[in-house]
């Protein structure tokens, strides 16, 4: 084996093929190379091969040249080939002359262009470096066993609500609570029957207390109550004046 002239260009896993002189124009070439680039190499083949335009059949051949170095001169996996690169470039442009009208002439530009291949085999890329264990904190562990006390706290404070919703709810929470001293100084009072007395009394005062309304909003209201009460206290001065008996001072001025 010859020795090279120039130091290989490319990395271990890609091979390439070129493809000169060819008889079309750059930009009808890269229509054609773009849609090869990025595809695998036998997906890009079977591209080519259903293409209706001219140039894909030497586009193919090129593409085969490249996957045929890649497996014979660097030992590649065939099925692990991708299209990385599909470069068009400007060759020559052979120019010629065709006759026009009045004795003039017209140029005529037959341009030709070079290409490209490059495949490569897939590598398995790693996302990111190896993270060492030292790096992942230990997770936390309890070393006093779990007691059924704190599994009823836990649930105690799950099912307590962390706010309060509207006012109805607070309504209800603040009747519960009343029923609950309640019950509480029943239970109390089943102990000490005379401390339980003096609780049901001072319930039944809150109770009476509450019923009556605390202000009177209405003005006619408030005048009935008054000559009510002036009515009152005039019928107990007429049946006070009828039970007292005034004093007799008929016999003083007699002699």
């Amino acid at each position: 084996m010859s020795k090279q002239k120039h130091a290989r260009t490319l990395a271990d896993h890609e091979a390439q093929a070129i493809l000169s002189n060819v008889r079309t124009s750059p930009r009808k070439l890269n229509l054609v190379a773009a849609m090869i680039r990025n595809l695998p190499a036998q997906r890009a083949i079977a591209t080519l091969t259903f293409s209706k335009r001219r140039i894909a059949h030497q586009v193919r051949k090129t593409l085969e040249s490249a996957i045929a170095n890649a497996e014979n001169n660097h030992q590649l996996d065939v099925d692990q080939l991708i299209v990385t690169r599909a470069e068009v470039g400007r060759s020559i442009v052979m120019r010629r002359f065709h006759a026009r009208g009045r004795g003039r002439s017209a140029q005529i530009e037959k341009w030709f262009s070079h290409m490209k291949i490059v495949v490569a085999e897939k590598q398995d890329e790693v996302d990111g470096d190896v993270i060492e264990a030292s790096a992942v904190p230990a997770p936390a562990t309890r070393t006093a066993p779990v007691t059924a006390a704190d599994h009823a706290r836990t649930e105690a404070t799950l099912a307590v609500p962390m706010t309060e919703g509207t006012d109805a709810e607070a309504a209800e929470q603040a009747m519960s609570h009343d029923q609950a001293e309640i019950s509480d100084h029943a239970a109390a009072g089943e102990h000490s029957p005379g401390a339980g007395q003096d609780a049901m009394t001072d319930h039944a005062h809150t109770d009476a207390s509450e019923s009556l309304p605390g202000t009177v909003d209405d003005e006619g209201e408030a005048a009935e109550q008054a000559m009510s009460h002036d009515a009152a206290e005039a019928s107990d001065q007429r049946e006070a004046d009828e039970h007292h008996t005034p004093p007799d001072h008929s016999g003083e001025g007699a002699t």
